[in-house]
C-alpha cells in the first residue's frame, strides 16, 4: 500500500508538471497571437473566416476554385492596396502600393527572398540549388550577375539571332512538320516544351540529350516541385512508389550529362589567353563558366585546396544550367497563354498571324517590323505573366514602419502579385480584357504597375532574349502552319492562379496543319 501511495504521487507529481509545461505553452502561444493581432491591428484586412484558422480556408477554397489571385483582386479593391491575411495565426501583408514595391524590389538590405523554396531542390537532390543564377543573392552572386549582363544584354542579341535563326527555320520547323505530318492535333505546351528546350543547343550545350527528351525531364520537375509544399497525397505516393526513384535518377543523369560539359568547357577555356574576349558571344555555357570561376576565387580562402574550389565552380555551373532549362520553360508558358487568349479573341489571332506571314524574318532588324506580335506578347505578359506573385521576408524583425503601418516587433511576410497589378481598375482600362492595341509607342504603364520580368536588382537578365525567342517561335509557327483551336469544353485549359509561377491547367490542344511552301 505505501508503495502504491508513492506510485500515485510520483504520476500526480508528473502530471502535474506536465499540466504546468502545457498551460505555460498555451499561454505563451495565447499572449504572442493576441500581441501580433493588436500590433498589426492598424493594417486593413478582410473578414476572418475564423479567429484561430484567420483566412485560411478561404484561401484554400479559392485556389481549389482557380480564383485565388481573383481574391486578392477583390480584396485590395475593397480594402485598399495594402491589406493583413491570416494563415492560422502567420501574418501575411498583401501590398500593391508603388511605394512599397519600390523599397521591398530595391532595398536588398531590409528585404531578401525566402529560402527554403520548393525549386530549389527535388526529393533532396539537387536542382537549382542555393547560388544560382536566379537563386543567389549577396555581393558575390552581384558579381555573377554583371558578368552575365554582357551575354543577357541588348546588344548580344543580333549574336544569338544569328545562331537561333538558322536553328528554328531548319531543325525545329522539321520537327513541328514531322510531328503535325498532314494534319494533327498537338498538345501546344508539349511541343513548345521542344522548341523552346533546343535553344540550349545552339548556346553551347548541343550535347545534353535530345531536345525532346530535356523537355521531358523539365516536365517532370515541374510536376513534382509544387508538391514539396506542405502535406500533399501526390508527393507522398511518389515517394512511396518507383516514381521517386526514377524522378531522382532523372535528374542525377541531367546534372551528371552537364557535369561532362562543364569539365569539357573548363578545358577549353583554359586554353584561351583572354577567354572573356575570345568565347564566342552565343557560348552562354562558357560564359557561366567564367562568371562561377570568379565567384568561386571570391568566395575561396587562400588555404582552400584548388580541386575544392574546381567541385564548387563546377556545382555552381550545373545550378545555372539547370536554371537555365527550367526558366526556357517560362517562355512555353508564356506562348500557350498567349493561345487561350487567341482563342477567345479570333480576330487578334487573324491579325497576328497576317503580320507574320507578311514580315518574314530574314535578319535581326526584321524583328522590329513585327510591331503587333509584340503588342500582342506584352498583352499576354500582362494578363497571365510568368511569374504571378512573389514573396519577400524582413532581413530582421521590422522596428520601423513600413509605409504608414507600424509592423512592431512582428516578423511578416510580404506577398505581391503582379498578376494582381496587371488587372487592377486603378491602372487599366477593362483589364480582364485581352486589347493589345492599348500597347502604342506612346503608352508607359504607371510605376510599378507592370512587372512581367519583374524591377530592381533583381529583375528578369534574360527579358530581351524571352522577347526575340517568342517572336521567332511565333513567326515560324504561323509562317508554316495554319492552327485551329481543338480545347476541351468541358475542362478548358485556364492559367492556374494556385502557384507562384505560371502553369496551365488542361490540356492546350491546337489542330495544325501545315502551310504549303
Amino acid at each position: 500500500n505505501e508503495y502504491k501511495s508513492y506510485l500515485r504521487k510520483a504520476v500526480m507529481f508528473v502530471l502535474g508538471i506536465i499540466f504546468l509545461f502545457v498551460s505555460y505553452k498555451v499561454a505563451r502561444y495565447a499572449y504572442q497571437f493576441i500581441k501580433i493581432r493588436l500590433q498589426l491591428a492598424a493594417i486593413p484586412q478582410p473578414p476572418l473566416a475564423s479567429f484561430f484558422w484567420g483566412h485560411k480556408s478561404i484561401i484554400e477554397q479559392a485556389k481549389a476554385d482557380n480564383t485565388f489571385l481573383e481574391l486578392f483582386i477583390k480584396w485590395t479593391a475593397e480594402y485598399g492596396d495594402t491589406i493583413l491575411f491570416w494563415s492560422q495565426k502567420r501574418p501575411f501583408v498583401f501590398t500593391s502600393c508603388p511605394e512599397m514595391l519600390h523599397k521591398a524590389t530595391t532595398d536588398l538590405t531590409s528585404f531578401t527572398k525566402v529560402k527554403g523554396l520548393p525549386n530549389r531542390a527535388l526529393f533532396q537532390q539537387p536542382i537549382v540549388g542555393l547560388d544560382s543564377i536566379l537563386s543567389g543573392g549577396g555581393k558575390l552572386w552581384a558579381l555573377k550577375r554583371k558578368l552575365m549582363t554582357r551575354w543577357f544584354a541588348k546588344t548580344n542579341m543580333s549574336n544569338l539571332f544569328a545562331v537561333c535563326q538558322p536553328h528554328m527555320q531548319g531543325s525545329q520547323v522539321a520537327y513541328l512538320r514531322n510531328a503535325v505530318g498532314q494534319g494533327n492535333t498537338l498538345e501546344l505546351i508539349h511541343v513548345l516544351g521542344v522548341v523552346f528546350t533546343s535553344y540550349i543547343q545552339v548556346f553551347g550545350m548541343r550535347d545534353l540529350f535530345t531536345p525532346d527528351k530535356v523537355a521531358d525531364n523539365v516536365a517532370t520537375i515541374l510536376k513534382h516541385i509544387p508538391n514539396q509544399l506542405g502535406l500533399n497525397m501526390k508527393m507522398l505516393k511518389a515517394k512511396f512508389s518507383g516514381e521517386k526513384a526514377k524522378t531522382v535518377d532523372m535528374v542525377i543523369e541531367m546534372r551528371s550529362r552537364i557535369k561532362e560539359m562543364v569539365f569539357e568547357k573548363l578545358d577549353e577555356i583554359r586554353g584561351l589567353d583572354n577567354p572573356l574576349e575570345e568565347l564566342e558571344p552565343w557560348d552562354l555555357l562558357g560564359f557561366l563558366c567564367l562568371a562561377n570561376r570568379q565567384e568561386s576565387a571570391s568566395n575561396s580562402k587562400k588555404e582552400t585546396l584548388k580541386e575544392a574550389g574546381l567541385e564548387k565552380q563546377v556545382n555552381q555551373v550545373i545550378n545555372d544550367v539547370m536554371t537555365v532549362c527550367l526558366v526556357l520553360d517560362n517562355m512555353v508558358k508564356q506562348i500557350g497563354a498567349l493561345f487561350i487568349s487567341l482563342k477567345h479573341y479570333p480576330e487578334v489571332k487573324d491579325k497576328l498571324f497576317e503580320e507574320l506571314r507578311a514580315n518574314p524574318i530574314t535578319d535581326f532588324k526584321s524583328l522590329d517590323k513585327l510591331r503587333y506580335t509584340e503588342q500582342c506578347i506584352l498583352e499576354s505578359l500582362r494578363v497571365a505573366p510568368a511569374l504571378l506573385r512573389g514573396t519577400r521576408m524582413f532581413r530582421s524583425k521590422p522596428s520601423k514602419n513600413f509605409g504608414p503601418y507600424n509592423l512592431g516587433s512582428t516578423t511578416v511576410q510580404l506577398f505581391y502579385s503582379q498578376y494582381v497589378l496587371h488587372h487592377s481598375e486603378k491602372y487599366w482600362d477593362e483589364p480582364h480584357v485581352f486589347k493589345p492595341e492599348r500597347w502604342t509607342k506612346d503608352f508607359s504603364p504607371a510605376p510599378y504597375s507592370y512587372m512581367p520580368f519583374f524591377v530592381g536588382p533583381r529583375s528578369c537578365i534574360g527579358k530581351h532574349l524571352a522577347m526575340f525567342c517568342m517572336k521567332l517561335t511565333l513567326s515560324e509557327i504561323a509562317r508554316n502552319f495554319d492552327m485551329v483551336p481543338k480545347f476541351d469544353e468541358e475542362r478548358p485549359p485556364v492559367v492556374d492562379q494556385s502557384m507562384a509561377v505560371m502553369r496551365i491547367r488542361n490540356e492546350l490542344n491546337y489542330y495544325f496543319t501545315p502551310v504549303p511552301k
